[in-house]
């Protein structure tokens, strides 16, 4: 470090030049280094950490998605259904062969029917691994105008959920003649030309 005129030691010739000075303290600079190599050091290792653990996932995710269970899995999706309807009743039949029937709900909030069900199935292997199958599903259907609402009824068999409501009882239609009255404001052409004539 170079010392200013204004500390020189005052000798009868003033000094034309600068004396260099050293500090009491130690010098930080050799710290900082070490500290900045270090660092540099540990976000290097922790990048490498970060690709080491993306690899085991890219790897984990492969091997999940081979697996018959992970086909299971993707391949759950809402049951198909086929709607018929007849002079006397409107049936609904849905395929639910993977449900049992106290996995299925069916309910009715007015003329809408909500349909769901909820299955969950773990198979355990010999070599201590297992497999996991969950399917879930739900409907909502609007029941026709023409039906009763109060009579639905559910059955469950061969894997079928059948939803049947009886339709309505139409009355029976009688002719008859509807007979045709005018009010005494309105005349006729024959009574306003008799008025015109007198």
């Amino acid at each position: 470090m170079l010392c200013s005129p204004v500390f020189q030691p005052s000798l009868g010739i003033p000094f034309a030049f600068n004396m260099l000075v050293h500090s009491l303290w130690p010098e930080n600079r050799p710290i900082f280094i070490q500290m900045e190599n270090e660092r540099l050091r540990q976000m290097e290792e922790l990048r490498r950490r970060v690709e080491f653990i993306d690899q085991v996932h890219q790897l984990l995710l492969k091997e999940v998605m081979n697996t018959d269970s992970a086909t299971e899995l993707s391949d759950s999706k809402s049951p198909s259904y086929k709607l018929e309807k007849d002079g006397n009743c409107f049936c609904l039949m849905l395929d639910t062969k993977d449900f049992l029937p106290e996995e299925l709900t069916v309910k009715q909030v007015g003329r809408k029917l909500l349909v769901s069900g909820k299955h969950e199935k773990k198979d355990e292997a010999r070599n201590g691994s297992y497999s996991y199958k969950y399917q879930e599903f739900r409907q909502e259907l609007e029941l026709p105008e023409d039906v009763q609402p109060d009579a639905v009824t559910c059955s469950f068999s061969n894997g079928q959920l059948q939803i049947e409501v009886p339709s309505l009882a139409l009355p029976a239609v009688t002719e008859r003649t509807v007979p045709i009255s005018t009010s005494p404001a309105m005349k006729t052409q024959q009574e306003r030309s008799a008025e015109e004539q007198e």
